[in-house]
């Protein structure tokens, strides 16, 4: 088949291809590319704990989308889809951190390695000019549920002050491409194989000693970039054919956060995200022939936070995390994100001096 195969025989090709069960597609609902590092508020400042302490962190979240947004260029909207398509996507994800804090050089150094695992209870994009045997658009379809890519890190304390309430941490995500990704199943929450690098600031700053009326208040602002490998083509439709390359542009993403504290360690705060770039183009093959460049995924939203952390005892914590998409494009829109931290440290007894 050529370039110039009419959009007629395109559509047809993907309806034959849905009607039979054989469509694969890689659609991670968690973000639009693998690159979420899950900072908080005020995490920053755990720079302050002493050398030796080891952390335990459990994250839980439910994810619920409620529409996919198409671009121009998408492979969805090529099939002849309107910008907005309904989804019923219901997701859960669990992470769990193992944290030590070491130093070099006279500053903190934490090293951190995360596991993160999925498991999605319904899976829907619907009404579609293309059906699969149930008379549904994309959906609902068999889902590969397991392991996500797991994540080793540091965060290297640049500035730490807790007497004049000033942090500055840099980190470095390494996520690492071997979680459960088949380019037949239909839904996977993996990257295709892609190996991500992610280097971030993390900010934070108490207002107290500027305007002195806002006692217990502060500004976070974390900024990362990520660089992602080639990967493998995310989109195949069997004894037929496939897109032969995947590439990534790097993805942007920005949170500042305003955060009030009502004791030394918990606090409540409300925030903005943005997120931009993570265009995935799949180019090559015998559907790149047909379709030519085409865009699948990136990473472009609008995202509000509300946060608060509440201390049970010094040394268990629990946090809640709640957002919702504000604005989305080129992904599914998340309309609903409900996350439960819980945070065990293991603290050094200091010496009596």
């Amino acid at each position: 088949m050529s370039g110039n195969l009419s959009r007629a025989w395109k559509v047809l090709l993907a309806t034959i291809a849905l009607l039979v069960g054989t469509i694969g597609l890689k659609i991670p609902v968690f973000a639009g590319t693998i690159s979420d590092t899950v900072t908080y508020a005020g995490d920053v400042n755990a720079l302050a704990l002493p050398e030796g302490t080891f952390v335990v962190v459990n994250y839980n979240r439910y994810v619920h989308a409620d529409a996919f947004v198409n671009t121009s260029n998408t492979f969805l909207t090529k099939l002849g889809n309107p910008p907005i398509l309904p989804a019923n996507v219901e997701a859960y994800f669990g992470i769990t951190r193992l944290v030590y804090f070491a130093s070099l050089w006279d500053h903190p150094l934490v090293l951190e390695a995360a596991i993160i695992y999925d498991a999605v209870q319904d899976a829907n994009i619907g009404n579609m000019p293309v059906y699969n045997a149930n008379g549904h658009g994309l959906g609902p379809q068999r889902i590969t549920n397991g392991l996500y890519d797991p994540t080793v890190f540091f965060v290297y304390g640049l500035i730490v002050e807790p007497k004049t309430e000033r942090f500055l941490g840099f980190s470095s995500y390494f996520f690492l491409p071997l979680g459960n990704f088949d380019k037949f199943n239909v839904i996977n929450f993996a990257s295709p194989h892609q190996f991500t690098w992610t280097p971030q600031l993390e900010y934070a700053e108490g207002l107290e000693k500027f305007v002195p009326g806002l006692k217990g208040f502060w500004l976070d602002v974390i900024a990362n970039a990520s660089i992602h490998s080639d990967g493998n083509p995310n989109f195949a439709i069997a004894g037929v054919g496939q897109f032969n390359n995947l590439t990534e542009d790097n993805s942007y993403n920005i949170q500042a956060f305003l955060s009030y504290y009502y004791s030394h360690a918990g606090y409540l705060a409300v925030g903005i995200e943005k997120s931009w770039g993570g265009d995935q183009i799949m180019s090559g093959g015998v559907l790149g022939a047909m379709f030519g460049p085409t865009l699948w995924l990136k990473d472009d939203y609008l995202r509000g936070h509300v946060e608060a952390v509440f201390p049970v005892t010094t040394d268990f914590h629990v946090a809640f995390d709640v957002a919702h998409d504000f604005e989305r494009e080129g992904n599914f829109r998340q309309d609903v994100i409900a996350e439960v931290r819980l945070t065990k440290f293991f603290v050094p007894t200091q010496p009596e001096k």
